[in-house]
């Protein structure tokens, strides 16, 4: 079985589209209970899959991957990690910031919010989402993640990308240079991986370059 992860502001049906043979989460769901952490939600997901099974995540989902990929509980078949980050290095505090202004937004304004997040410079290059109404429901969840999935809360992970041992594709779109220059940093830490850089893609590769997969 795949297990395929969406981002931030993502849904399942994103994953759907593209990967119809996969189990395509919904993360939201994760929340509905409260804040659990990076860490904690990647052991969930990992305990729900089979060893050999195969893993992707997109960028928030590349993250809750690793974490999935580290937690001990599932020995992956092989996984491909999207335009994700693996930690910072400095900045925390912007960043927690950054976050919490972003869940309040979520919270209290849901169409300035949205409009706000596909302006962003690193989604400049890329298509806006589609239809997000699936997500109303959930914009708590969503709010929430901002909070406890924040990157400033996440570890610096390349420390640990020694420990995996399945085989990894690392795949970056060319125009999304930030993505690009972490992926060339970390993908030569990982023992069993491959860095594939997508011609005329920027961050949303899956949904620009669909035909990859």
């Amino acid at each position: 079985m795949i297990h395929a992860l969406h981002g931030a502001v993502g849904m399942a049906e994103d994953f759907q589209e593209i990967l119809p043979e996969a189990r395509a989460w919904n993360l939201w769901k994760l929340l509905t209970q409260g804040e659990i952490s990076l860490v904690e939600a990647g052991a969930r997901i990992a305990s729900e899959a089979q060893d050999g099974d195969a893993l992707v995540g997109y960028s928030m989902g590349g993250r809750l991957a690793l974490h999935a990929l580290l937690s001990g509980k599932c020995q992956w078949g092989k996984v491909i990690i999207i335009s994700a980050h693996p930690g910072l290095k400095k900045g925390h505090e912007e960043r927690l910031q950054s976050d919490r202004d972003w869940a309040t937004l979520a919270e209290n304004d849901w169409p300035h919010f949205l409009n706000k997040w596909n302006d962003q410079t690193i989604l400049g290059s890329s298509p806006a989402w589609g239809e997000r109404s699936k997500l109303v429901p959930f914009q708590k969840e969503v709010a929430r993640s901002f909070r406890c999935w924040s990157l400033a809360l996440q570890e610096n992970l390349r420390s640990r990308l020694g420990e995996i041992t399945c085989p990894v594709r690392w795949i970056v779109g060319e125009h999304d240079l930030k993505f690009l220059e972490l992926a060339q940093e970390v993908v030569p830490l990982i023992p069993d991986a491959t860095l594939e850089v997508i011609p005329g893609a920027g961050h949303r590769v899956p949904w620009e370059a669909g035909d990859l997969f």
